[in-house]
């Protein structure tokens, strides 16, 4: 249940980062006039950067597979893909499933994706009350990082940042706190230049930060792949036959883009 909204903020405040660990933990009303960056590791958002960057011109998030469906329906023959997954498998009758390594060039060159997920998608149609909404995994952490700290925060335009983590199947995922954790320290870093308490929202916040700042330890010696094996969403994903999506999954900074979700018509374009 959601919980009741918080009294106005201080425009003259400094804009601070909020990170809701589900979508169902965000407070009502509390995206309005902000900015969401959504994640969901494994593995919707890690999908739409490697479709972008194998050279779709957008992505439509759809909530269910016939509204996806209808949607891919209304564009030219051969010019749209259906992708997606429901349990983690691709669906019947759609074009690609949601493993990041099937977003080829070859594939998806000019392409629009029309992508239905379980958790991801409908993570990013729950943040649309938000001014702007980002796209953020791994493979494009440092540049999500830097657009955030020079729009947002560096130039203090005000604008709370809300990191949404997708979950899995109700539940809070170990691997998007973590991206949620990388994300707080690297635009703290850009924009503060350091992890001062005058940064963060809630205790969500703080939460992330530390567990991240401990995952950071285990990397200089191990990748980050086998960590992601150990939640509930790399378990189902090693479940389903797919552990190369793990390893695509925690590569860091493959791609220099930033996703954003433009508004009429909904899609997520690079920019």
């Amino acid at each position: 249940m959601r919980t009741e909204p918080t009294e106005p903020r201080d425009p003259t405040e400094r804009p601070r980062v909020f990170v809701h660990l589900l979508p169902c933990l965000i407070p009502h009303g509390a995206l309005r006039g902000g900015v969401a960056v959504v994640v969901d590791v494994l593995r919707a958002t890690t999908v739409m950067v490697h479709a972008l960057a194998a050279g779709c011109t957008a992505v439509i998030p759809c909530g269910t597979i016939e509204e996806a469906q209808r949607v891919a329906a209304g564009f030219p023959p051969g010019t749209a893909l259906l992708g997606g997954e429901r349990g983690g498998l691709p669906i019947p009758g759609f074009d690609l499933g949601n493993s990041p390594g099937e977003f080829t060039r070859a594939v998806c060159d000019s392409k629009t994706l029309v992508m239905t997920t379980t958790n991801g998608t409908r993570a990013i149609l729950a943040s649309l009350e938000s001014e702007r909404v980002y796209i953020a995994s791994f493979a494009n952490l440092r540049a999500t990082s830097a657009e955030l700290a020079v729009q947002f925060l560096k130039k203090d335009h005000g604008h709370p940042v809300h990191i949404v983590c997708s979950g899995t199947e109700g539940h809070i995922s170990l691997e998007d706190s973590l991206l949620a954790g990388a994300l707080v320290k690297n635009v703290a870093n850009v924009a503060h230049g350091s992890l001062g308490n005058s940064l963060f929202g809630n205790d969500q916040a703080y939460i992330v930060l530390s567990q991240w700042l401990q995952v950071e330890e285990y990397l200089e010696q191990r990748p980050l792949w086998p960590l992601l094996e150990v939640g509930r969403g790399g378990q189902n994903v090693l479940r389903i036959g797919r552990a190369a999506d793990l390893r695509d999954a925690a590569e860091f900074d493959r791609f220099t883009l930033v996703a954003e979700l433009s508004r009429d018509p909904l899609r997520i374009v690079a920019i």
